[in-house]
């Protein structure tokens, strides 16, 4: 029910003669430019406006007394923020280099399986860091076929051949780095175990 609505039924149960067109006519309406319609009653004094209450907190919410023609404020930014657009390039770039890891993957499987046939079917565990680089036991391994297997093995050798001085840890991440950036481990680059 809107105020003007509240008034005159309040006006009119009040006095019933206020109803009449002269007692209309007299009535006072101002309006502070803000969101409050006064209206007073001939020879009222003039006091501060009429205003809604501030909403309580509870039941209604922090809304319950919004004017409904204002804009709401906005609940979140419809824009980007520069760090959300460079994460969202980054997983973008690494979303396609990953495609390319598992094209290269397969091609490279199916190659190892030609070169190793008595081994195809077989699966081993790799040990991420090789130990004969300096690579604990207990260390994190993954369950890769057997063909492809070896030809990590044998990547691995051509940069750093068995029976040499244990690698400084260094040395290592930088071989670790070339080999699997040309054979990547599957579980890696989003193939499940076999």
């Amino acid at each position: 029910m809107s105020l003007l609505a509240v008034w005159l039924l309040t006006l009119s149960c009040a006095a019933p003669g206020a109803l009449s067109p002269e007692g209309i006519r007299g009535t006072d309406v101002s309006s502070d430019g803000a969101d409050a319609l006064e209206m007073r009653p001939p020879g009222a004094p003039r006091g501060p406006p009429l205003r809604t209450p501030p909403a309580r907190p509870g039941r209604g919410g922090r809304n319950r007394n919004r004017n409904p023609f204002e804009p709401r404020e906005r609940v979140f930014n419809a824009e980007p923020t520069r760090e959300q657009r460079e994460a969202a390039r980054r997983r973008s770039e690494n979303a396609a280099h990953e495609q390319t890891l598992r094209a290269q993957y397969w091609r490279l499987k199916a190659e190892a399986e030609r070169l190793y046939p008595d081994k195809v079917g077989l699966y081993e565990e790799h040990h991420f860091w090789p130990r004969y680089l300096g690579g604990r036991a207990d260390g994190p391994t993954y369950r890769v076929p057997a063909p492809y297997h070896q030809l990590v093995t044998n990547a691995f050798r051509a940069r750093w051949a068995y029976g040499r001085n244990t690698p400084t840890p260094e040395e290592a991440r930088q071989i670790m780095m070339k080999v699997y950036a040309e054979f990547p481990i599957p579980q890696l680059i989003g193939i499940p175990d076999p």
